[in-house]
């Protein structure tokens, strides 16, 4: 593993976890002072910032966010922060490290009958059919490198990473 694929990995905006099986590697060169420094200097270059925090490395514009930038970025992550309301309003002990399982969600959901889920639901997705829903969601939440299968033939069990504190971060300050 080396300093350009790294780059590579982060530069597709992949938000990689300590405890992401998928990108261990990353993580772990990322984790040593002298490759992060490197890393960080250079993205620091081009304008960019190199973030390591709560467990999880990513990389950000180095200035703040205009209000344009941030006005685009909560429209297009909207689904995935709507997504992570909803997670943690039916699991509300969910953290990263947790084994987040499809039945036990799927369950809690029902147990809820929450008309407001529902229509949060019905707005991510524009279905209420359960199944189809909570196939959506999580494959929602792992394109967004929040959850991990644990095993790839297991379409039940899946592991939170660490990059749901940053997105919860998001959803409390705006909730």
């Amino acid at each position: 593993m080396g300093i350009d694929e790294v780059f590579k990995v982060l530069s597709k905006g992949v938000m990689v976890s300590l405890n992401s099986q998928k990108y261990l590697d990353v993580a772990h060169f990322l984790m040593i002072d002298e490759n992060f420094d490197e890393l960080s200097t250079l993205l620091d270059k081009i304008g960019f910032k190199l973030n390591g925090q709560n467990g999880c490395f990513y990389i950000s514009k180095k200035e703040s966010m205009n209000e344009a930038e941030l006005h685009s970025f909560l429209k297009n992550h909207k689904d995935v922060l709507v997504a992570v309301a909803i997670l943690k309003q039916i699991l509300p002990y969910i953290d990263r490290g947790n084994t987040l399982k499809q039945t036990e969600f799927t369950h809690q959901y029902i147990q809820k009958d929450d008309a407001g889920l529902a229509q949060k639901f019905e707005y991510i997705f524009e279905t209420r059919d359960l199944k189809d829903v909570v196939e959506k969601f999580f494959d929602l939440l792992e394109k967004s490198y929040i959850i991990e299968r644990k095993d790839r033939d297991n379409k039940d069990e899946y592991l939170v990473l660490s990059a749901i504190e940053y997105y919860l971060k998001i959803v409390e300050r705006v909730v």
